[in-house]
């Protein structure tokens, strides 16, 4: 411990202190005697609130984020009470937090948001802060350490006797910060009762909102005892606040114990239930491009024996590329939208809706045995909310508790019989932020990493049981580096992978799809034979999954930039070509060639054209995706400023729609309209074959700015009651100038089929044997109420008979050779199709009926 020397600081009220029945009215006065005051749970000895403060109470001095007016917070201590701190603090930081002070919930939650302090809700009227993180946000303190203690006065107590301190607590960590709650007794050297530390605890620690209990041990023939709480070591490293102190001869009802108890450990993993296992390397700040270029035999192997592919985290829009949803992406299947951890702050997220996959796998079946270890606190302390068996490893260093983790896989990949195991490998994060991911010692810690990889896998085929056992290998990482750092929206910061071999996954080593982060998760929930309900609502899909998405099929069409610059390696390419039926109704002149009008292309080649403008939040967008970019398109000429205007419509394909039938539309789209001088308006509109048109969806940038972040959108109509007999689908976006985008992707459209004409067809004769030659006669009757076409097929040839009125009938006579036809059986089969319209979009054959015809006996 570094010693807290120098001058104390005894800061006094004139107040009486608020203690039942009373703590010394006079500091450094040792009370003869302590009358208790008899309260549920036992004796109060001592008790403070803080709440005598009140009138002391201050309006801000450093603070630009406090109400001017509002009057909370004072550096002067109850009576008796003392603060304690290192000289050479003073002067330095912000005033209202020099060592501890005291202060309103208002007032300290309003001086820093969004960081946990209002999630103080135990505390009320005033209580004591120590906060070093906004200590050090004023006034230049620089390196300068925090060190202070706050000190009761002294309690009464009887020697031999066993007496608890409980207090409310709201006490979050990062970095070298220590606290302590420490006891002295009749003038002696003070002792330590419990510590909070990264070498207790880990690292970034958050135990908030909790109420505490300690026994103290009193020593024979002690009459007083002081109380110090301690927070020493610190820099920006946040804070510690407590409230309604008591000390009592026995534990009050609802506290808790300081300190979890002790952890659990490899040998506590419980034998599991299936022979399909999973290992999930969840990697922090590993970039691709330095897996491909360094020695990564491991992975490499990995990646021989299934496949690894590229992928992208959102960009600022969604939130920063940051741990904390990088790693909730990964554990949960879903995006930042649902599971609501945008920050490392773990403010308020929606895990009890979109829990874990070791959480999950437990929900559907607690046999699943189910494993995590990890150096960074929140993985099982916000992440992971439960499985069997979570270890937090401490250490001295990424690398060190790197190391245990991996010792501890291995021990329960060697004794235990696991089905679900996460391994959490901090180190690439660490070095990448201490040198940079471009650093020689990047690189060593990267190809050690790897070194571990092979670790954990040679521990898997080392299984005595491992012949008989499916293993899936997956890995990812939660963010790429720029620099020293990562949370922006540059490329290499989003550029992420994903790595699965093992079980299902098809091996093609590079992966022919682009596969997410949110991936993860189904991929594990199908090999574990867990369905996956719709209702959990994964934004993932299993790895290896094929694409149903039309746009995916132009992939082969790529062509390279024209008019943008050279892009970042990985983002393929772009294409004018449509998929299968699919048309543009192109009215754009002029402009950059890749956006003139609606292109089709990645995700990323979109992305990296601006990148700070939210084009790489379209998460749920994958492979290819239909872009209508106008901003990007004036970006060439600025052909908005003569007068031009972007004007595109993407068609989908004509498809069969009943009379007064339903039609379904689905996609996934990510549009952007700012509502400054420049027009846009953006329509999806359903088109019938009848000249008709309904608009489905409109936005229109005179009305105001719109954004709609990667959305699943779901839209419905009804097909006209007569005339119309098909539909498709548009996606305009016109009257556009330098103001948004539309991004589209994965249509599906779906229209409730006509019933088709009707046609019965029978055999009109047994097959007859004629000079040589097998003759077989067919009759096919409309018994629909229009005009078809009908085509009767035999093994002996087809015909087609057009215009066959309501109830007429074609009637045809097939002849062959009898040396041409085998014995056995013929198919007859009689197709109608409606009339087809000369100026319409045409239809396919709509039914079809067979009949089979024995012919086996004829003889010629």
């Amino acid at each position: 411990m570094r010693p807290r020397n120098g001058a104390a600081i005894a800061i006094a009220s004139c107040l009486a202190a608020m203690l039942l029945p009373t703590l010394p009215a006079t500091a450094g006065t040792e009370p003869d005697h302590t009358h208790g005051t008899e309260e549920a749970g036992g004796t109060v000895l001592a008790r403070e609130d803080f709440d005598s403060l009140t009138p002391s109470l201050r309006p801000r001095v450093d603070e630009t984020h406090v109400p001017t007016g509002l009057l909370g917070w004072t550096p002067d201590a109850p009576t008796g009470w003392t603060v304690t701190n290192d000289p050479s603090m003073v002067g330095k930081g912000k005033a209202e937090w020099l060592g501890w002070t005291f202060a309103t919930p208002d007032f300290w939650t309003a001086a820093q948001t969004g960081q946990g302090r209002e999630q103080f809700t135990k505390a009320s009227g005033v209580l004591a802060v120590a906060d070093d993180d906004e200590w050090d946000d004023g006034n230049s303190p620089g390196e300068q350490l925090f060190a202070s203690t706050l000190t009761s006065p002294g309690i009464a107590v009887t020697g031999g006797s066993t007496v608890h301190v409980s207090f409310d607590s709201s006490y979050r960590q990062t970095g070298p910060q220590v606290a302590a709650l420490e006891v002295s007794f009749d003038g002696d050297a003070p002792q330590r009762l419990f510590e909070y530390s990264t070498a207790v605890l880990g690292d970034q620690v958050y135990l908030q909102d909790r109420t505490l209990t300690q026994p103290v041990e009193v020593p024979a023939g002690a009459s007083t005892m002081r109380l110090s709480w301690v927070v020493e070591k610190a820099t920006n490293d946040w804070y510690w606040a407590i409230d309604d102190v008591a000390v009592t001869d026995t534990p009050l009802p609802g506290t808790e114990a300081p300190l979890p108890p002790p952890p659990l450990g490899p040998a506590d993993v419980p034998d599991g239930i299936s022979d399909r296992k999973v290992l999930f390397l969840d990697f922090d700040g590993v970039r691709l491009d330095k897996l491909r270029e360094y020695d990564t035999p491991n992975l490499d192997a990995l990646a021989a024996r299934g496949q690894l592919g590229v992928s992208y985290l959102q960009d600022n829009l969604l939130g920063p590329t940051v741990s904390g949803h990088g790693h909730a992406n990964l554990l949960t299947g879903v995006w930042v939208d649902k599971h609501r951890s945008p920050d490392n702050n773990f403010t308020d997220p929606n895990f009890d809706e979109y829990p874990d996959v070791l959480t999950r796998l437990e929900q559907v079946n607690p046999g699943f045995s189910t494993f995590s270890t990890a150096d960074w606190v929140p993985v099982n302390q916000h992440l992971i909310q439960s499985s069997d068996v979570e270890i937090t490893q401490r250490g001295p260093s990424a690398a060190a508790t790197d190391q245990q983790s991996v010792a501890d896989a291995v021990e329960v990949l060697s004794t235990r019989n696991p089905d679900a195991m996460v391994v959490y490998l901090h180190d690439g994060d660490a070095t990448g932020h201490a040198y940079t991911a471009e650093s020689p010692q990047y690189k060593e810690t990267i190809e050690r990493l790897d070194r571990q990889v092979g670790e954990l896998v040679a521990a898997v085929e080392a299984r005595e049981t491992y012949a008989a056992e499916d293993w899936l290998v997956v890995a990812s990482t939660d963010h790429g580096f720029t620099g020293y750092g990562h949370g922006g929206d540059q490329h290499l910061t989003r550029k992420i992978w994903v790595l699965a071999a093992g079980g299902d996954v098809p091996v093609t080593g590079t992966a022919p799809r682009e596969w997410r982060g949110v991936d993860v998760v189904p991929t594990i929930l199908r090999h574990l034979g867990v369905e996956i309900d719709p209702a959990w609502g994964l934004d993932g899909i299993p790895i290896g999954t094929p694409s149903t998405d039309p746009f995916d099929t132009v992939a082969p069409s790529f062509q390279g930039v024209v008019d943008e610059p050279t892009k970042p390696q990985d983002t393929a390419g772009w294409t004018k070509e449509t998929p299968a039926g699919w048309t543009v109704d192109e009215r754009t002149e002029g402009g950059v060639a890749e956006y003139r009008g609606w292109s089709f292309m990645t995700g990323e080649f979109w992305t990296t054209s601006e990148e700070g403008q939210g084009r790489g939040s379209f998460v749920r967008g994958r492979d290819v995706i239909a872009v209508a970019d106008p901003d990007e398109w004036n970006d060439k000429g600025n052909p908005v400023g003569s007068g031009k205007r972007f004007d595109s419509t993407l068609w989908s394909p004509w498809q069969d729609v009943a009379a007064g039938g339903a039609v379904d539309l689905a996609f996934t789209h990510h549009y952007r309209q700012v509502a400054t001088g420049e027009p846009q308006r953006a329509e999806v509109v359903a088109q019938f074959d009848d000249g008709t048109q309904q608009v489905l969806w409109s936005r229109d940038a005179t009305q105001g700015a719109a954004l709609e972040t990667s959305q699943e959108v779901a839209l419905s109509t009804t097909a006209p009651a007569s005339g119309a007999q098909q539909v498709r689908i548009g996606w305009r976006l016109h009257d556009g100038g330098n103001n948004g985008y539309w991004a589209v992707d994965a249509p599906e459209v779906r229209a409730d089929a006509p019933e088709g004409p009707v046609v019965d067809v029978a055999v009109e004769a047994a097959p007859r044997c004629l000079a040589g030659k097998v003759y077989v006669a067919v009759r096919a009757v409309n018994a629909g109420d229009a005009p078809v076409d009908v085509t009767l097929a035999t093994p002996f040839g087809t015909r087609r008979v057009e215009d066959v009125a309501p109830g007429a009938s074609a009637y045809q006579s097939f002849a062959s050779r009898a040396t041409a036809v085998p014995d056995g059986e013929a198919v007859v089969t009689g197709s109608v199709a409606a009339a087809r319209d000369g100026d319409g979009p045409g239809r396919a054959d709509a039914t079809s009926t067979e009949v089979v015809v024995d012919y086996a006996a004829t003889t010629c």
